[in-house]
């Protein structure tokens, strides 16, 4: 269930100066050997905390959470858990169960550091499981980009263009009050097990179940925004003595606000600055990776198989100017091996253990082993599946219709 390797047969770069922000593609059937069935979605629900407000029953509205989860007493601590009758028969009659922000699954956490790796962000990933032809959300634009992962089943897809451009998180639909859906359809599409949809911020979108099984996963993509850079930079406000200045009439303050205003504006394009924010940003990042006991808490293991496979714990690897690099909490001040080194890994996820070897022939062999395992101790590499096959993520685009 974890080898479900996404084939994005396009190269980054092409990604983000040909689509990113501007208009949608299909990755069609670009996740192989999908095999998933109904009691590994079920399993994935049942290990979800119902009563977190996160977690909805979708009928067109969100149904009230005392109407499917109930509380009780556990050996004396209180727990909830699902009324099932409740939910069989919402979904019986056309609900969505939907679980946002899944942690800690393999099959969903493989897929989504797919995507968070392809696109340089940090990801949440939600699950919509359905089994009939009605709608539970109106149409509406998402405030992050989201990558639509269809695992089970078909779903319709209408996209239509964005009135509103490049919406914040407090720039929903329903936070804009003029907002009107346009009625030329850009896209009317049918999902199918496999298919991996981009929808950029601020298109329209409305999901409908097609009167059959559907589970799909909706994984939207968080990266920086100027916003985000500014609202950081606000700390700085207060060592500059122009903002601290009381405020009375606009004419006695105006020449003081124009001087605060070029103060703080210095700020905005300065380098130093903007690395720092970038520091700060991808240092409070974590990545869930998998917990290798047999490998990395025995103290008999001194180093990794050729046969390992690895890949880079990080959404986003920045090129700071002084070297340092951050990976899932982890400052590193590294050598040109060990840059050149993750730089590869990051590169070239997931690779083997043998083919970073062989690619840094010219160091000793011992050397990169060993810091290879100390990457993976200190949660900087993951180890996955011996079993996992690389797939080439390069490939020719078909321009119509923007399917790949």
């Amino acid at each position: 269930m974890e080898n479900n390797h996404i084939e994005f047969r396009i190269k980054k770069d092409v990604f983000f100066s040909d689509y990113v922000y501007q208009k949608p593609l299909l990755f069609k059937q670009s996740i192989h050997s999908l095999n998933i069935s109904w009691d590994e979605i079920s399993e994935i629900y049942e290990r979800a905390d119902a009563s977190d407000q996160s977690f909805k029953l979708m009928n067109g509205y969100e149904v009230p959470k005392e109407e499917y989860v109930e509380a009780y007493i556990n050996v004396g601590k209180v727990e909830h858990r699902f009324i099932k009758p409740v939910v069989y028969d919402y979904m019986r009659k056309g609900a969505t169960l939907v679980y946002n922000r899944i942690r800690n699954e393999p099959l969903v956490s493989n897929i989504s550091r797919q995507i968070a790796q392809f696109a340089n962000a940090q990801v949440i990933t939600s699950g919509y499981a359905a089994f009939s032809a009605k709608s539970s959300y109106r149409s509406h634009w998402d405030t992050r980009d989201v990558f639509a992962v269809q695992i089970k089943g078909r779903k319709r897809w209408i996209l239509k263009k964005p009135t509103f451009e490049l919406p914040l998180y407090m720039q929903q639909t329903k936070n804009i009050a003029d907002a009107k859906e346009p009625e030329e359809v850009y896209w009317d599409i049918i999902l199918e097990a496999g298919d991996v949809l981009y929808v950029p911020r601020g298109w329209w979108h409305n999901p409908i179940p097609l009167d059959g099984e559907t589970f799909h996963l909706a994984i939207g993509t968080f990266a920086p925004t100027g916003f985000d850079y500014l609202s950081w930079l606000i700390q700085f406000a207060p060592d500059m003595l122009e903002g601290r200045r009381n405020l009375h009439s606009y004419e006695g303050s105006q020449i003081s606000l124009e001087s605060f205003g070029r103060e703080f504006s210095a700020l905005i394009p300065n380098r130093d600055m903007f690395e720092r924010f970038m520091a700060d940003y991808i240092g409070q990042q974590r990545v869930d990776s998998k917990i290798s006991l047999g490998v990395l808490a025995n103290n008999k293991v001194k180093q990794l198989k050729d046969s390992q496979h690895v890949r880079l714990n990080v959404n986003m690897l920045h090129p700071f100017s002084n070297g340092q690099m951050i990976v899932n909490g982890n400052r590193l001040n590294v050598d040109d091996i060990a840059q050149n080194l993750i730089t590869y890994i990051n590169n070239h996820n997931p690779c083997r253990v043998k083919d970073i070897i062989d690619e840094f022939s010219d160091y000793p062999t011992s050397k990169l082993h060993e810091l290879l395992f100390q990457l993976a101790l200190n949660d900087v590499i993951e180890l996955i599946s011996e079993k996992f096959s690389s797939i080439p993520q390069t490939g020719k685009i078909a321009k119509e219709l923007s399917v790949i």
